[in-house]
Order: structure tokens, then sequence, then C-alpha cells
């Protein structure tokens, strides 16, 4: 198994995968003001860690707060072993527990590094005005009135843009010239295997035929995620793969 490029879970998030909520809000001078912090997104995380460990290795699991709540455990395989970080989140006013699971997730994720870099930047105020996108609500002792905002531009210095992205890492059989025959053996045989077999994958049982439809770009991208799929296929039809010669070079 190849190693893991952990600095690559941390590179930058596009703008479009960060998410901003009003952390507090008042009004002074008969005018609105809201201070709003960013979160990376539940779905960017998730193709983060596809990305950069593959979606076989890793895998959450959560459980009930002590105090309330929820915490979550987001597990990594690093070699032969499986490392768990936690951390927890309340229930949301607007959400309940979906909020709270949602929550969990993402700062189970900073605990590796994942949108960490979002919490050293400086205090930020939503830009309030009457065509704002989202509507936000005064807190009952400030009056209680709702308000419409937008989020502000994230600085420049934390966009994509300027910093190198860290290289992915590198798939156990990167370059392996018959990671096409392994895609043309699941396209092939793939099909033909009966509707209950499962695949057991990030420590979770999946229903093979979904999970292929579901997970067919990180497929096509990850030769160890194809193999995994193969050898499932093979065990099911009992039909061997045939690896492909190598090509005499011209």
């Amino acid at each position: 198994m190849a190693e893991i490029n952990f600095k690559a879970l941390q590179d930058f998030f596009e703008p479009d995968s960060i998410e901003w909520r009003i952390q507090a809000s008042g009004e002074k001078n008969g005018r609105v003001w809201a201070i709003c912090v960013p979160y990376v997104t539940n779905r960017a995380i998730q193709s983060r860690l596809d990305e950069v460990v593959g979606p076989e290795s890793w895998s959450n699991e959560f459980r009930p707060g002590p105090d309330g709540g929820v915490m979550c455990g987001l597990s990594i395989r690093v070699g032969d072993e499986w490392v768990t970080k936690w951390d927890g989140a309340e229930n949301t006013d607007v959400e309940g527990v979906k909020g709270g699971l949602s929550g969990a997730m993402k700062r189970s994720a900073v605990q590796w590094g994942i949108g960490r870099y979002l919490y050293t930047l400086d205090e930020t105020f939503a830009n309030v005005h009457e065509g704002g996108r989202f509507r936000g609500k005064l807190p009952d002792r400030a009056g209680g009135r709702s308000f419409r905002w937008d989020p502000p531009q994230l600085p420049a210095e934390v966009l994509p843009s300027k910093r190198e992205a860290s290289p992915r890492i590198a798939a156990p059989h990167g370059g392996d010239p018959d990671h096409e025959a392994m895609l043309e053996y699941i396209r092939s045989v793939g099909p033909q295997i009966d509707d209950a077999v499962e695949i057991r994958i990030s420590r979770k049982t999946r229903n093979l035929k979904e999970y292929v439809r579901e997970n067919w770009p990180a497929i096509k991208e990850e030769p160890r995620v194809a193999r995994a799929v193969v050898e499932v296929i093979e065990a099911a039809t009992g039909r061997s793969r045939t690896v492909p010669e190598q090509r005499a070079a011209a």
C-alpha cells in the first residue's frame, strides 16, 4: 500500500466547497451587523478523502455525545491499521440531529487537517443587504427581526490558485498497465453477477452493483479500487480475469 500524503488533506478548497454560517449578529445605530464563519461542506470533505486516501480506506461512525449532541469518529487506514480521530457537535436548532451529525463530521475532519486553515482566518463580517441570498435572524435580545445577507469573499491567500496543490496519494499499482483490462472485465462480467452480491469496503458492506454505479469515477482513477471490485466478481462468478501480456515496444 502506498504511503498517504497527509499534507494533501490540508490543501485549500475552492470557494464553492465552503459554506458560511452566522456566528453572531446585532444592530447598531439602526443597522444590522453579522459575523459569519466558513466551514468546508461535508460533500467536499468526502471527496477530499476519496481523492487522497481512496474511498475504501476511510470510514466514519457516530455515537451520542457525553452531554448530548453527536460524536463522530473519522477513521483512515494507515498501513495495516485503522486510526480514528473523534470530535463532536451539538444538535442544531434548524436541522436537529442531522445538523449535529454534519457538524461532528466537519469537526472530526479538522482533526485530520481538512479545512483547518479556515480556523486561522480573521473575524469576518457578512454583507447585510435587502437583496442577500441568505436569511438571518437577530437574537431575541436584539429585537429578533429577520435580515438578508451574503457571505464575504475568501482572502486571496487561501484560494487554491495561491498555493500549488500537494500531490495526492499514489495508487499502490499506479501506472499498472492492466488497469484498463480490469475496467473492461468489470464492464463485461460485472453485469452478469447476482444482484445480491456484496462488497466489503471501508469497513462497510455494500451491494456490489450499487457500489460500482456510485463509485465508477473512483474505480476508473484508482487501480486498487478496481482490483477490489474485480476480486469480488471473480469470487462470485468463478471467472478469473486474464492479465494481458505486455506489448513489446515498437
